[in-house]
Formats: C-alpha cells, sequence, structure tokens
C-alpha cells in the first residue's frame, strides 16, 4: 500500500459505504504493529455519511508516542495541514490511499493507548452503531451545515463538532 500526499477538499456530503470497513481494515493491516494498535473511529467506523474521510487511531503504549510519530512519517504519513492542527503532544497525521481505483483520505489520530480519549472514542462509535435514529439525526445536521453554504473542512468541523459533544457528553 502506497500512502499518497493528503490534499485538503472541499466538505460534501457522501453516503455511508461499506467500502469505508474495508479500506479501514487494509490499513490497519498495513500500519499496525506489535506495539501499535489501529482502530477504525469517526463517522465511516459508524455507518454515517459525511466527507468520507477514514479516521483511525494509532493507539500506542507510554514510552512509545516518538516511536509512534516515526512509523506514521516512515509509511507516508504526513503532518497536518490546518490553521489549528491538534496539538503536538496529540497530533494528527494524514495521507491519502487509492482502493480499488478509487481515492480515499486518512487521518491518523495519535493517543495514548487506554486514555479517557480512547476510551471515548470506542464508546461514542459504539452507542452511535446502537442508534440508526441518532446516526441520521448526525447526518442531517451534516447536510443542514452544507446547505448554509460551509465547505471549508475546518469550518464544517467546528459547526458539526456540538452535536458530538452532546452525544459524548450523555455517555
Amino acid at each position: 500500500m502506497q500512502i499518497l500526499k493528503y490534499e485538503k477538499v472541499l466538505s460534501e456530503f457522501i453516503p455511508w459505504s461499506s467500502a469505508y470497513l474495508s479500506v479501514a481494515q487494509k490499513l490497519i493491516q498495513f500500519i499496525q504493529t506489535e506495539g501499535v494498535e489501529v482502530i477504525h473511529i469517526g463517522s465511516t467506523s459508524a455507518m454515517i455519511g459525511g466527507k468520507g474521510i477514514i479516521d483511525l487511531s494509532a493507539l500506542y503504549n507510554v514510552g512509545q508516542f516518538e516511536f509512534t510519530i516515526e512509523m506514521l512519517k516512515f509509511l507516508g504519513f504526513q503532518d497536518q495541514i490546518s490553521e489549528t492542527p491538534f496539538p503536538p503532544e496529540r497530533p494528527r497525521k494524514d495521507g491519502a490511499v487509492i482502493v480499488d481505483g478509487e481515492k480515499y483520505l486518512t487521518h491518523i489520530h495519535v493517543i495514548e493507548r487506554g486514555s479517557v480519549e480512547h476510551h471515548k472514542q470506542i464508546k461514542y462509535k459504539e452507542h452511535m452503531l446502537a442508534n440508526p435514529s441518532l446516526r441520521a439525526e448526525y447526518e442531517l445536521s451534516k447536510k443542514a451545515i452544507l446547505a448554509k453554504g460551509i465547505t471549508d473542512q475546518e469550518a464544517y468541523g467546528k459547526l458539526k463538532s456540538p452535536f458530538v459533544k452532546s452525544v459524548l457528553s450523555g455517555l
């Protein structure tokens, strides 16, 4: 698998597809090592339509942060392109892959295994998968943002954040 240069694209609504699960699994197999577990998170993992960007978390053990960052760079993942990137102690690395002739953008969140954030990601995904009406509500909120003409990835992300935070606060 070759990790290609990430490109910032305009946000649009792409219906969920089972292809996301297949591509995520291929990425996990490509990235994961004995010391770094990789999990599929975010909308594409929870059967929710949206931008179609595959979010993964690279879970490192205590003392393996630098190793994980260097491994991701070695594989071809790049630093996040953003006016307000994640902080250096909790970075996101980006890339793209082509699978079956289709390009998939990928975000890899680097977080400590067993951390509060790790557990929140798991609970959020499980909760969304168990609640089809909540998934539909989230998709409607994303479509409403786009209907206002907001297509910049960062602006779109900020506007959908309250929905995610409200779900997380109830877990």
